[in-house]
C-alpha cells in the first residue's frame, strides 16, 4: 500500500472516530438535499430508494468515514471516498458556510473552530484529498 494511501487511511479513521465522539453525521445535509431532488427535479421510485441508501449511510457518520478509511486500504479508492464524503455530510460546505457565518457575524475566531467534530471534518476532508489512485493500480 502507498504511503499516501496508507496515510489517507489512518487519517480517515481518526477523523471517523471524532466524529463519532462529537455526533456529527451527514445525515441532514442529505435530506436536505434529497427534499430539493423530489421537489424541483423529479420524483419517482428510483430517486427515492437512492436517497434512502445514502441517507443510511450518512447517518452512520463517523462509521461511514471509518469504513471509508478502509476502503481506501482496501484499494477501494473511489467507494472509500463516497464513503468519506457520505458520512462527513459535505463537511467543506458546512466548514465554509460556518467560516461565512462567523465572518460577516463578525465572530470570527481561530478558537471558534477548534471543535472536536470541527476537526474531524477536516480531517476527513484531508484524507478525502490523499486518497487518490496510484499510477498503475
Amino acid at each position: 500500500m502507498g504511503s499516501k494511501k496508507s496515510m489517507a487511511m489512518i487519517i480517515a479513521i481518526v477523523a471517523g472516530i471524532l466524529l463519532i465522539i462529537s455526533g456529527i453525521s451527514g445525515m441532514a445535509t442529505w435530506e436536505t438535499i434529497k427534499n430539493y431532488v423530489i421537489n424541483n427535479v423529479t420524483d419517482n421510485e428510483i430517486v427515492q430508494i437512492v436517497f434512502a441508501i445514502l441517507i443510511f449511510i450518512a447517518s452512520l457518520g463517523g462509521l461511514s468515514v471509518i469504513v471509508g478509511g478502509l476502503l481506501i486500504g482496501k484499494n477501494k479508492i473511489g467507494l472509500g471516498k463516497l464513503f468519506i464524503t457520505l458520512g462527513a455530510g459535505l463537511g467543506i460546505i458546512g466548514l465554509i458556510f460556518s467560516i461565512i457565518v462567523a465572518f460577516t457575524e463578525d465572530s470570527l475566531t481561530l478558537g471558534s473552530f477548534f471543535s472536536i467534530g470541527m476537526l474531524g471534518l477536516i480531517l476527513s476532508i484531508v484524507a478525502r484529498i490523499l486518497a487518490k489512485k496510484e499510477k498503475g493500480t
